[in-house]
């Protein structure tokens, strides 16, 4: 298993390079006045290297470009976003896979105070509860639960996850997630002042996402994945579509 909970075994390694595009012109509930359309198209590695059987590392870096349009003006910004490091740690293997894992937020490569700034400036703590089945010849499904502690103005998040995936044939599969925060309403502001329409202080967010993915060799997959934002507030409606290439050994 290559997701959620699971730990890759000592000395394996999952690597992702994928291509993502995101659109919006509208928001959950009404939409400023003057705002016509956001984008964010960026290349995203991310990477799982397993020290222990039990012990994961793991971290992802965003190349970006962010393009806004309002009343008739488009300003982009492009460069190194959020960067993520993290560490999971299984402390479960049956009747079912149980992880612990924590995520630190690196916002150390932009400069928040652009117009359109690649992220808030702030650090972030993610400590998570991670838990999968394996179903056999009928998939593995996977649940998860975050606390997100935010440092400064923006609120902590409550985040989860639910996941199920399915093998279709030995070459091709599939997953899909509902991905969710909720924002707990402990931070400065719930106005977003950044420029970023997507950097709220607070907000609330679901993302349904649908992955087919083909196996090219053991080694190598492609796959593409189409997540619309389903539900929230204070945050923009819209839909990513990512294509991808995963390397594993």
């Amino acid at each position: 298993m290559r997701a959620g909970a699971w730990t890759p075994a000592q000395g394996s390694a999952y690597n992702k390079l994928a291509l993502n595009y995101f659109y919006s012109n509208r928001y959950f509930g009404p939409t400023p006045t003057g705002f016509e359309d956001f984008t964010n198209l960026n290349l995203t590695y991310y990477g799982e290297y397993g020290l222990l059987d039990a012990l994961t590392v793991f971290g992802s870096i965003p190349l970006q470009r962010l393009t806004q349009t309002q009343n008739g003006r488009t300003i982009d910004t492009y460069g190194v976003g959020d960067t993520d490091l993290g560490l999971r740690y299984r402390v479960l293997a049956e009747p079912f896979v149980l992880s612990g894992q924590f995520i630190f937020k690196m916002p150390y490569f932009y400069d928040a105070n652009d117009s359109l700034p690649l992220g808030n400036g702030q650090e972030d703590f993610d400590f998570r509860v991670l838990a999968g089945k394996s179903f056999g010849l009928f998939g593995y499904g996977g649940v998860e639960a975050a606390y997100r502690y935010r440092v400064g103005p923006p609120a902590d998040e409550f985040r989860y996850l639910v996941e199920y995936g399915l093998d279709v044939t030995a070459a091709l599969y599939g997953r899909i997630k509902l991905d969710g925060i909720a924002g707990l309403n402990n931070g400065e502001d719930s106005v977003d002042v950044s420029g970023n329409p997507t950097l709220a202080n607070q907000f609330d967010l679901g993302k349904l996402e649908f992955t087919g993915g083909y196996k090219l060799t053991d080694r190598w997959w492609t796959e593409f994945t189409v997540t619309p934002n389903l539900y929230g507030s204070n945050t923009l409606r819209g839909v990513n579509f990512q294509f991808a290439a995963v390397y594993v050994f």
